[in-house]
């Protein structure tokens, strides 16, 4: 992206690498350094491997293995983060051959994705075992923190936990249940939670079903001590889906974060943003896809890329593309909101008193439960 379009795509991974596994590739990057992670089945067993670039990812390094050489476990669904020095932290499943004993890993580099530490088995921290199709996610503060994302799997109950590293990533010392509701689920949701730093906290981000209703709750966890301020929906929208979150925070101040995720709320899935701020408020909410076009938008992305700009991605799987959205998130907050987190929207609706979801340059009102009404307009 050159800042009105894309270059030609580059074929990064070849199928002479046989890339596999139905959660597909993962990159992270600080400034020009690039890392790109993914699962191939070049062994029964299939094989963790990572390339690397330095030059903004115009050129990338031959494969560097990362999962063990191992006859005896199977490896998948990796992702990777950057610490600030630069270099990568590495998640990944492990489990036995039949599929069993499943384990969330981590390793560690401090040399630019070269060599990486002994394997963590993160999950033992937690009861029972992870959930076996439930891609980990993680956040990095600085060099030395490191917060490892992932749904685990007691006895059917799926909730999302947190665990912290404070080298790096070469051990874990302590877990979290994030959710105050159990959700008892007799298969995996395929669903990850996902944060991004807030001040002292992470803000944390996941789909939760106990209540009967797949909905999306946020809350923000001391990085300290791992305990959560508050567990509330993220949007209650009353919809019968909402999963796959994204996360994205400013780097500036305001330390505001942005999620996007899908949600059907009328047969149709299309995607959705919010504003949280630092107290977790809801900011603004409203559509990011096209809703013009026929069919499911799904899958959201976004990555924070300056000042008040963020780069967005999301799926319209009926036209097999891929949508990119480029866009800059105006302040249209009241100051008496931002001194007011327990002010909540209860209602949004247009001039004509019909409720609505906001949509970009349309006008409308914010009903809230102190009574009051702002009139407001997103800017994009």
């Amino acid at each position: 992206w050159n800042g009105t379009s894309f270059d030609s795509a580059v074929d990064v991974v070849g199928s002479d690498l046989m890339p596999t596994g139905f959660i597909g590739p993962e990159i992270a990057a600080k400034g020009d350094t690039v890392y790109l992670i993914f699962e191939s089945f070049l062994h029964a067993n299939h094989v963790i491997y990572l390339k690397k670039s330095f030059d903004g990812g115009l050129t990338f390094s031959d494969t560097i293995r990362v999962s063990e050489n191992s006859n005896t476990h199977k490896f998948a669904m990796p992702n990777v983060a950057v610490r600030e020095d630069g270099n990568p932290v590495i998640s990944y499943m492990e489990c036995l051959p039949n599929w069993t004993d499943w384990k969330q890993t981590v390793r560690t580099s401090f040399d630019f994705g070269t060599t990486f530490s002994a394997a963590a088995d993160v999950s033992s921290l937690a009861p029972g075992e992870p959930c076996d199709c439930c891609q980990s996610t993680m956040v990095t503060n600085g060099n030395d923190d490191v917060f490892l994302l992932f749904r685990n799997n007691d006895t059917n109950v799926r909730n999302s936990y947190i665990a912290k590293s404070n080298d790096g990533g070469i051990t874990f010392t302590d877990a979290q249940d994030l959710d105050d509701v159990n959700w008892v689920f007799n298969s995996c949701p395929t669903s990850s939670p996902v944060g991004a730093v807030n001040n002292d906290s992470i803000m944390v981000v996941r789909r939760n079903g106990g209540s009967g209703v797949n909905e999306l709750y946020k809350s923000n966890v001391n990085m300290n001590d791992l305990q959560k301020s508050y567990f509330t929906q993220l949007d209650a929208s009353n919809a019968p889906l909402q999963d796959k979150a994204e996360i994205a925070s400013f780097k500036n101040s305001p330390n505001w974060s942005v999620v996007v995720w899908e949600e059907n709320r009328n047969g149709v899935k299309e995607c959705f943003y919010s504003i949280i701020d630092d107290n977790g408020a809801n900011l603004n909410a409203g559509v990011i896809s096209d809703t013009s076009i026929f069919g499911h938008k799904i899958e959201p992305d976004i990555s924070y890329v300056y000042d008040n700009n963020f780069a967005i991605v999301y799926t319209a799987s009926t036209q097999h593309e891929v949508h990119f959205v480029f866009v800059e998130l105006s302040d249209v907050v009241s100051i008496n909101e931002l001194n007011s987190p327990n002010r909540k929207v209860v209602k949004t609706v247009d001039f004509l008193g019909k409720t609505i979801t906001p949509e970009g340059n349309k006008p409308f009102l914010n009903i809230y439960n102190d009574g009051s009404v702002d009139r407001k307009i997103i800017i994009e």
